[in-house]
């Protein structure tokens, strides 16, 4: 037979936070209680700076995770610099949509020229609470979405406060602007 080696761990193994499970420590290493303002952050569980409003119930998760899979499926054949993770699509901050806007629109010409960079700055820094940058820049975009596909109802549905307030709008807001710039390189492409 070959060599077995084993490791003994002193100490208690079962629910400890040295053996990889159980509650997290009530003491520091130096053997003080950890202060009751301070929560304990254990192994595996951060906390979150936005609140997933989606994660109130079943149904509302998994239309949530419904809306992620589609925005995902999509942009899927888009060689993209951004991550299509699950962790960015659960909020789809303002940010990011500016950025896959100016992908697409440096992939395809599909909205070029349409903001200065100024405008496209404005969006990431915004400060907490003033969000006129983010709201000039939505509410462009959607006039842009909405000449491109000619659905007005679809604009109207899409007011800038709505969007900015509602995560499954911004993946709409995604499919439809992917949907649009593939139109328009494909309109390009037939004129030529």
């Amino acid at each position: 037979m070959g060599d077995v080696s084993l490791m003994l761990v002193h100490g208690p193994r079962v629910a400890s936070a040295s053996s990889g499970g159980g509650p997290p420590p009530r003491h520091t290493p130096d053997g003080y209680p950890h202060p009751t303002w301070r929560r304990v952050v254990g192994r595996g569980a951060h906390k979150t700076t936005l609140p997933a409003l989606h994660d109130t119930d079943w149904n509302r998760r998994a239309e949530l995770y419904t809306e992620i899979c589609q925005t995902q499926a999509l942009y899927a054949g888009f060689a993209s610099r951004t991550a299509m993770n699950h962790r960015l699509l659960k909020h789809v901050p303002i940010s990011f949509i500016r950025d896959i806007f100016v992908e697409l629109s440096n992939a395809t010409g599909f909205g070029a020229g349409e903001f200065r960079e100024d405008e496209l700055a404005a969006v990431a820094h915004d400060k907490v609470g003033c969000c006129d940058g983010r709201e000039f820049f939505l509410e462009r975009l959607v006039i842009l979405i909405v000449h491109s596909t000619g659905d007005e109802q679809w604009g109207r549905d899409m007011a800038p406060r709505k969007v900015m307030t509602n995560v499954i709008l911004r993946h709409h807001l995604l499919r439809e602007l992917y949907r649009s710039a593939s139109a328009y390189t494909l309109a390009v492409r037939g004129a030529h």
